[in-house]
């Protein structure tokens, strides 16, 4: 994974056809995006 102060990007694992929530752990705290992900 590499991230600046505006993008994080990453590889993700397979997972099921649809919308899939995306957490980050950051030194500040964790952050929970909901549907932040479309798996295709």
């Amino acid at each position: 994974m590499t991230a600046t102060p505006t993008t994080v990007a990453g590889i993700t694992p397979p997972g099921a056809v649809g919308n899939a929530t995306v957490t980050l752990v950051t030194a500040f705290g964790t952050v929970t995006v909901p549907g932040g992900f479309l798996y295709v």
